[in-house]
């Protein structure tokens, strides 16, 4: 399976971005398209791809990562283990926050502090280990978990530092050390990026950039054809198609890292929209049923976007794939006997609440499900609807993604799969509450281990439990696709962040 997730690259890159010679002439503003909509100023808010990637312009973490995901230093220029449970970060000189104002060792201790001790920030599911973060004097910070933990680093990637004069301003306006300021936001149209004049590090070619949210592929394409749009995500086959026609424009493909997967109510006796009683998917058989009954090789097929079949929640290039974990066998028969053993040979009807990005494969997942009785309704809605929905556990049965920006398991193991236990802020995006107390000791001790090999064995093993106690049904993996117009270069990222600081002008 691993054979199929090799990152795949246009030749053409190879023109763009490796070749020496003449800079193509490439205007200093740009217009980029992406198919994810943006709702919150907060950079601790929602752990969410569209906020994240959004933020990351205008917000810097201690440690940042590159493309490929190896870690490298940010807003702390270097850091050190005195023992296994202590770090201490030497803060960078002369950043500023782009209200002027000099950051300093209580900024960092500030923006912690809020997300552990407030339980609403998903954010802060990325700090389950940490028990104290102190100052050491105005330019150092020391950070104290609980026990040692061997990705602290990975995870530190992803908490934004924010003035500790912030307050509720983070509401209404952006104050970060990023290379670009906020313009200009039009929530769910247009997010609009000047560049920061005062950026402590390299400054980024493009002076300002338009982020044009919630773009499908056809209005995508559209942008692009007509010159309104010089870079978009464009996640289409047929996009594809059509713009490798296209000498302008550049074409780029890499694996996603997020798994497509239905999840379902694992917490209550009786669910909402469904219409038996008890809940029929806390009965392992009706999950297998389901499992079994999704021919996930022909929901790629017929897929409008590129994609590959998932077999667990992480892709094959997340450190913690279990490699031994087969490919599910797609099988109707055995499904059907298995919903008659649940007691429920003629099924039930059921409403698959989808995020509108997906909404082609809620249908496809509808009408293979209607094959084992299980009539599924289909209502589509926009995150910014669904996803509070989920966090509040409010659906019976869903549609969404997950993903493991570090490189790691750990994002999926630890805010998705572990009990729920806002205390020690596991569990934050359990939206289905599945709970299973051999799978909350595995992935606790899984983060103290430090040597590798161990660990792996470990997350392998959390991976072979939940998908044989079907804690979601995956479907599948996205393929990303990109197009740039020829006169820019930029290289896809693991992660699938766009950051506009990485756009430059091509070389020929």
């Amino acid at each position: 399976m691993k054979e199929r997730f090799l990152t795949i690259l246009s030749v053409c890159i190879a023109i763009s971005l490796f070749s020496c010679g003449k800079t193509l002439q490439a205007p200093d503003r740009i217009e980029v398209a992406v198919p994810y909509e943006f709702d919150t100023l907060d950079p601790h808010v929602q752990n969410a791809l569209s906020n994240f990637a959004v933020l990351s312009n205008f917000y810097e973490p201690l440690v940042s990562t590159d493309a490929t995901m190896r870690i490298t230093p940010c807003i702390a220029r270097r850091w050190e283990n005195p023992d296994l449970s202590t770090w201490i970060f030497y803060l960078r000189p002369g950043v500023r926050f782009h209200n002027g104002k000099t950051l300093v060792a209580e900024d960092v201790v500030y923006t912690f502090d809020r997300l552990l001790s407030n339980r609403e920030l998903e954010m802060a599911g990325y700090l389950v280990e940490l028990t104290k973060v102190t100052t050491i004097d105005s330019t150092t910070v020391k950070i104290q978990t609980e026990l040692p933990s061997s990705i602290l680093l990975n995870k530190l990637r992803f908490i934004h530092i924010i003035s500790k004069d912030s307050g509720d301003l983070m509401k209404q306006q952006i104050n970060g050390t990023g290379p670009y300021r906020l313009e200009s936001w039009d929530r769910k149209e247009t997010v609009v990026l000047s560049r920061n004049e005062d950026y402590w590090g390299a400054t980024p070619f493009l002076k300002r950039a338009v982020i044009h949210l919630n773009r499908s592929p056809n209005e995508a394409l559209e942008g692009l054809l007509n010159g309104a749009i010089s870079f978009a995500q464009c996640n289409s086959k047929k996009v594809k198609k059509r713009l490798s026609e296209e000498k302008r424009v550049v074409t780029l493909q890499s694996d996603s890292m997020f798994v497509k997967y239905l999840g379902y109510d694992l917490a209550r006796d009786e669910t909402p929209f469904c219409s038996v009683k008890p809940n029929p998917f806390k009965n392992l058989n009706v999950r297998l049923a389901i499992h079994l009954a999704i021919d996930r090789k022909k929901i790629v097929d017929s897929l409008a976007t590129q994609a590959v079949p998932a077999n667990q929640p992480l892709p094959p290039f997340i450190f913690g794939y279990n490699p031994d974990i087969p490919d599910t066998q797609y099988d109707l028969n055995e499904a059907r006997q298995l919903m008659a053993r649940a007691g429920l040979p003629d099924g039930f009807e059921v409403t698959l609440h989808v995020r509108k990005l997906f909404e082609d494969a809620g249908l496809l997942v509808r009408d293979q499900l209607a094959q084992i009785g299980i009539r599924v309704k289909v209502a589509v809605l926009p995150d910014t609807e669904i996803l509070p929905g989920l966090r509040k556990h409010d659906y019976t049965f869903y549609l969404s993604r997950i993903g493991s920006p570090t490189g790691d398991a750990s994002d999926v193991t630890d805010n998705c799969l572990h009990s729920p236990d806002a205390t020690r802020r596991y569990g934050i995006m359990n939206f289905g509450q599945y709970s299973n107390q051999e799978v909350d000791r595995a992935i606790e001790e899984s983060s103290r281990i430090q040597l590798i090999e161990r660990r792996r064995s470990v997350l392998h093993g959390i991976m072979d439990t939940v998908m044989k106690d079907v804690a979601w049904v995956p479907l599948y993996i996205d393929q990303d696709i990109y197009a740039i117009d020829k006169a820019y270069s930029w290289k896809p990222r693991n992660d699938s962040f766009i950051l506009i600081s990485e756009i430059n002008p091509a070389i020929r």
